[in-house]
């Protein structure tokens, strides 16, 4: 055994050798079979299901290499991208060589269960008719119903299988991710059974134990009541505005309507919908006149999506732009055979390489075969995304605030070389606005060890001009320290299956580094499981003779996650991953270790992360930088903290070494003041309080908010800031007006800001003024008419239907005469909703489509949506049978049916009396018809023709009847029943 162990691991040995150092032997030697014969054992010892087709030896180098399982195997990989339900039993992940994360398995909520709960908070009655189900004692309750009830800040995505939204006025993230089996509410995670979670196309139910965990929630269920008290163990929104209740008792979708999802394809150019922010001011500082712009768009151009940003500075001249055409499709069908699922033309990034050239922006083109939706535990991901004029964000990773941008890059955000850990992760953009609101965006990336399956393989390229961008306004500044702006950049990268267990990775750049000079690179590198830990091993060289090494390993070492990654270099090699080193030395060695927890203490947890990264330089000197971050509700108020340590020194001896730290704080004050604080500070070389930093915003009514903000500064040059604004709302923008000044120089700022969209409405062939968002985000052209025969079609003659009320992104639309509504806000995300309310029209009594339209939104697309509603009508049927006394009865229990000229059909069963009533008939003319079946074995047939007439202009329709007979055996013989 032990030969035979070292003949194994000195083949594995070789392999890696000639992968790493000589790409010309790949093609000579068969690698899959080579590694499975390796790696070919099972994951977990005797317990470990058995892979089909292969053989299990007692060999415990294979053991050692096989003790996490790759799990993406399993074909549910994709229902995660696509963020279709899972079935029972399943695991998913988005990429190879995770741990398996477990999807939960649930299913539609089950009607036999059906309980109609009185609801009350306190003494206030919320409802008289909620519909859960399940156990009578433990029932799983629509979360979106109680969100809605409660004014919680909570939306469900049935279509995904997720929740997510802020509780308390810590505004704690609560996060319900059913493809990965997560549940949470901030760093504490609650476990989940198949049967505590159900869901329709329209809601989501939680059993209501594991919702009391979740929610600052208790629940009372009287099973023989039928009722259900809630009661609250902190302050809810509801209870901040009672005067809203009248509200909570509007008629929800019915919690078993389908979903109607519209689709909206590209084409081949649509007139773009614009965003606009004006800013116009007085100061008295130079310029005395400031006036600036933000202008960004978005349409389809040659069937795909086109975006613009067009930005100016404090003179008004337009000083940076950015032009983006870009398609993705997540089943990778672009491009033919090279399926891709993304291509870029313009302002792009090129992907990044383990060692060498990171992601760049440029003019240029990106393709990629890569899932969007994929990562791993060794990729350091960049998170980009619009800012608007006046807004910053924070970026928020498992509740760890992680940084903040109050400047944009070209309108947008851009936060680098964010890491990740392996397993799910939650990850939060929160944006404020100069206009006091506050916007949070969600993503869930469940990280994995960046293995494939055995002969899969993913590409990904770009070519840019290096910080170039598709537009150039003004010269480049000829005392620029970065020497590559303008320079060629190629980058290429290939990832292949050799096995179920191994990829090997290769690339290569040519490319302009930092210090001018051109480079041409190229790496090859190993990704696999060992012992329960992904694991990576990257070899690159350059024309320079330079040459780098890099092992990483990571995993869960006592419940924390640990990343330890360590690279050697040599020759002058430069890797721009290494966002924090001095690039204008070479680097000959880099330490980094990386470590995420949850610590419990005094029964609470305290999600903290920790971060050290020693470098070695080639000229002797040295620099190690620490960092801590941890966050924590305490009781109203989420606070976060951090430490950053930095200490350099060059081989002469000198040195310089910083300790500082912050603290913020912020909280929803009794849900009608938004709070934030920042205390920042140093402890080496001096302690000394260095700044702080206070905002209040205030929504005073809906349409009206008022903010105040003050930063002070205690260091070099100190000075204090004062901000005070007010925002006016309207349907068609919102108005701000902000007074400014700093006693530094006792400068004063007033200024006006006017942020607006203009949405091209298709439909009517021009645009409509709006609020923000139809320029970035997705919007809806809503048509509601009488389909008076039908077919689904708006024909001439046909009615259009005003007072249909639309709910959905950030505002409310009613259609008008014409019947049509235009509504924007929807965002980027992967799906949007819109509700249909049809209350406030004349006549309710129409047959609609689903109440809840789904669409997918981008910036500049416009859904068109038909709505066809026909009008419809009640009529009451009885069958009676005449006893030989001659006197007509009533029969019970016989099977009926209407049938339209279409075939289309509604049936019904005869009660007591002989009666079945026909609700929510369309109009037309139908046939009464007697079940087949039934008929044929009791030998029942009707004795004459009747037809019913719903008429379409909402008249009362007489009762029909009809007489039947039974027919003896004999009789019936050749005469079917009618």
């Amino acid at each position: 055994m032990r030969n035979s162990s070292s003949r194994r691991v000195a083949l594995l040995a070789t392999t890696a050798s000639l992968i790493l150092l000589s790409g010309r032997g790949i093609a000579q030697v068969r690698l899959p079979d080579t590694i499975d014969a390796v790696l070919r054992s099972s994951s977990r010892g005797s317990d470990a299901p058995e892979r089909p087709g292969l053989e299990r030896p007692a060999d415990a180098f294979g053991d050692l290499l096989l003790a996490a399982p790759d799990a993406a195997r399993l074909a549910d990989r994709a229902a995660v991208g696509n963020g279709r339900l899972i079935r029972a039993g399943a695991t998913t992940t988005s990429s190879r060589g995770a741990a398996p994360v477990r999807a939960l398995a649930y299913s539609p909520p089950d009607p036999q269960t059906l309980l109609l709960l009185f609801v009350q908070l306190d003494n206030l009655t919320l409802t008289e008719g909620m519909a859960a189900y399940g156990l009578q004692d433990d029932p799983q309750i629509p979360v979106g119903e109680l969100s809605r009830l409660l004014e919680l800040d909570i939306q469900i995505m049935p279509g995904e299988g997720r929740i997510i939204g802020n509780i308390g006025e810590a505004r704690r993230a609560l996060v319900i991710d059913l493809p990965t089996g997560t549940a949470r509410i901030g760093p504490t995670q609650v476990a989940l059974a198949a049967g505590d979670v159900a869901v329709s196309p329209t809601e989501i139910y939680v059993r209501a134990s594991v919702l009391s965990k979740l929610l600052p929630l208790k629940f009372e269920v009287n099973s023989r009541a039928l009722s259900m008290k809630i009661t609250a163990s902190e302050l809810l929104p509801i209870q901040g505005r009672l005067q809203r209740v009248a509200r909570l008792r509007q008629a929800t979708p019915s919690i078993a309507a389908p979903v109607m999802r519209v689709e909206t394809p590209y084409r081949l150019f649509t007139p773009p919908s614009i965003d606009v922010a004006l800013g116009l001011g007085l100061q008295t500082t130079s310029p005395r006149v400031p006036s600036r712009y933000d202008v960004r768009l978005g349409g389809d151009l040659l069937y795909a999506g086109l975006q613009a940003y067009f930005g100016s500075d404090e003179t008004g001249s337009l000083s940076t732009a950015r032009i983006l055409l870009e398609r993705r499709s997540l089943d990778g069908d672009l491009l033919g055979p090279l399926h891709a699922r993304s291509v870029g033309i313009g302002d792009v990034f090129t992907p990044g390489l383990a060692i060498g050239p990171r992601s760049f922006s440029g003019r240029g083109i990106a393709i990629s075969t890569v899932p969007l939706d994929q990562t791993n535990v060794f990729n350091r991901i960049d998170l980009r995304g619009e800012l608007q004029l006046g807004d910053d964000v924070e970026l928020y990773v498992n509740d760890v605030l992680q940084g903040g941008q109050t400047q944009s890059q070209r309108g947008q955000y851009e936060f680098l070389n964010v890491a990740l850990t392996q397993g799910v992760n939650v990850v939060r953009i929160v944006t404020y606005g100069p206009h006091g609101q506050r916007k949070e965006e969600t993503r869930i990336i469940n990280v994995s060890g960046g293995l494939l399956r055995r002969g899969e393989t993913t590409f990904a390229f770009g070519a840019v001009d290096q910080d170039e961008p598709l537009l150039r306004l003004g010269n480049r500044d000829p005392f620029a320290i970065d020497r590559s702006v303008g320079k060629r950049r190629v980058v290429a990268q290939v990832n292949y299956g050799l096995s179920q267990y191994l990829t090997l990775t290769g690339g290569g750049s040519v490319y302009t580094d930092q210090r001018g000079l051109s480079r041409q690179l190229y790496g090859a590198g190993l990704r696999a499981s060992v012992a329960g830990f992904a694991t990576q091993l990257d070899a690159a060289a350059d024309n320079r003779n330079g040459s780098g090494l890099a092992a990483t390993v990571a995993g869960r070492i006592l419940g924390a996650n640990v990343a330890v990654r360590h690279a050697e270099y040599r020759g002058g090699l430069l890797d721009e991953n290494n966002s924090e080193a001095d690039f204008g030395r070479p680097l000959d060695r880099r330490s980094e270790l990386t470590v995420d927890q949850n610590i419990l203490f005094a029964g609470r947890v305290f999600p903290i992360s920790l971060r050290a990264v020693r470098d070695i330089y080639s000229d002797g000197g040295s620099a190690i930088i620490g960092q801590a971050r941890g966050s924590a509700s305490l009781g109203s108020v989420l606070f976060s903290t951090g430490l950053e340590y930095d200490h350099n020194s060059v081989a002469s001896g000198a040195m310089n070494e910083r300790l500082r730290g912050f603290l913020s704080g912020s909280t929803f004050k009794n849900y009608q003041w938004q709070v934030r604080a920042t205390l920042d500070y140093n402890l080496i070389p001096d302690v000394q309080v260095t700044g702080l930093g206070l905002t209040l915003d205030r929504a005073v009514t809906d349409t009206w908010l008022l903010r105040f903000a003050a930063t002070q500064r205690f260091d070099a040059p100190r000075s204090l800031e004062l901000i005070a604004g007010t925002t006016t709302r309207t349907k068609y923008g919102d108005l701000t007006f902000t007074g400014q000044y700093n006693t530094l120089d006792s400068s004063w700022r007033l200024g006006a800001q006017m942020n607006f969209g203009l949405g091209y409405n298709p439909v009517v062939g021009g645009y409509q003024l709006t609020r923000p968002g139809p320029g970035s985000g997705g919007s809806v052209a809503f048509h509601a008419f009488i389909d008076a025969n039908g077919d689904g079609q708006f024909n001439p003659g046909e009615r259009p239907v005003s007072g249909v009320t639309l709910q959905g992104g950030d505002h409310v639309a009613r259609t008008g005469a014409d019947g049509r509504a235009y509504l924007s806000g929807f965002g980027t995300g992967p799906t949007a909703r819109v509700l249909v309310g049809i209350n406030d029209i004349d006549n309710t009594a129409v047959k609609t489509p689903p109440v809840v339209v789904e669409f997918a939104p981008r910036p500049g697309g416009v859904t068109q949506v038909e709505y066809p509603m026909r009008p419809t009508g009640e009529v009451l049927v009885t069958i009676r049978l005449r006893r030989p006394d001659g006197q007509l009865v009533g029969l019970s229990a016989v099977r009926v049916r209407l049938v339209d000229s279409k075939g289309a059909f509604a049936e019904s069963v005869t009660e007591f009396d002989g009666s079945a009533n026909f609700l929510d008939l369309p109009a037309t003319t139908y046939q009464l018809q007697l079940d087949a079946e039934q008929a044929a074995r009791l030998r029942m047939k009707l004795l004459a023709p009747v037809s019913v007439t719903i008429r379409p202009d909402g008249s009362f329709t007489p009762d029909a009847s009809a007489e039947v007979r039974f027919e003896p055996r004999a009789a019936l013989e050749g005469h079917p029943p009618g």
